[in-house]
């Protein structure tokens, strides 16, 4: 895709092992190969009523797609597809609601089954909360995780969230104990030499802060 078309096509976050990028639509059918089935897709998606393989790997690519044709400057998601040393792990994202207001955003992310308990979770998310905090200049950033996931709780409290609060939600029929984290832009400023990525290059992206309602000058 032409980045002076669509700028985020050229938005790169690069660390020495680790690269994030916006996929594309070549990249989609590998990340949806990649989808691990006990990670349960978007339910607000509208997906056919196929097998359970099927709608996963749908809801992968229904999901990217929708992540661009909806994205505007009161509400943004970007998805990024995370190589390790080359090889394609999994999907990391980055959103927030009137960012350029509020300057908060939300992380989400998943890891192909055979690449976990290597610390990639942890990498990714430190990637993108550089790009959030040094990039888009956020003043923090918040992520919810059901109370039974420890994974995601692990990453989390070793990336210098602090407890803010927990709701509860209904997943499926099944009602969820969720907890609340954050993590201020000056905790990031303290915490992130510890984060183990080195340092994390941004490339490509000015011509992305227009399409997102920021002015370079007011980071």
């Amino acid at each position: 895709m032409d980045p002076s078309l669509w700028p985020l096509a050229g938005l790169r976050l690069r660390t020495d092992r680790m690269e994030l990028r916006p996929p594309t639509d070549d990249d989609l059918p590998e990340l949806a190969d990649l989808y691990p089935h006990d990670v349960p897709f978007d339910p607000t998606l509208p997906v056919a009523a196929q097998g359970e393989c099927a709608r996963s790997r749908q809801a992968v690519l229904r999901h990217v797609w929708r992540s661009r044709a909806e994205l505007d400057v009161t509400a943004w998601r970007l998805c990024f597809a995370a190589y390790h040393e080359g090889a394609l792990v999994g999907q990391q994202d980055l959103k927030a609601v009137d960012f350029p207001t509020r300057r908060i955003v939300e992380s989400s992310s998943w890891i192909g089954a055979e690449f976990r308990g290597r610390g990639l979770g942890k990498a990714m998310r430190a990637i993108v909360l550089h790009l959030a905090f040094e990039g888009f200049g956020a003043r923090a950033a918040e992520s919810e995780s059901a109370e039974a996931n420890d994974a995601a709780l692990g990453v989390t409290r070793s990336l210098g969230y602090t407890p803010s609060g927990d709701t509860y939600s209904v997943h499926e029929g099944v009602v969820e104990h969720m907890l609340w984290s954050r993590l201020t832009r000056e905790r990031w400023a303290l915490q992130r030499q510890g984060y183990g990525t080195g340092p994390v290059t941004i490339e490509g992206l000015e011509p992305c802060l227009e399409l997102l309602g920021l002015d370079p000058d007011e980071k």
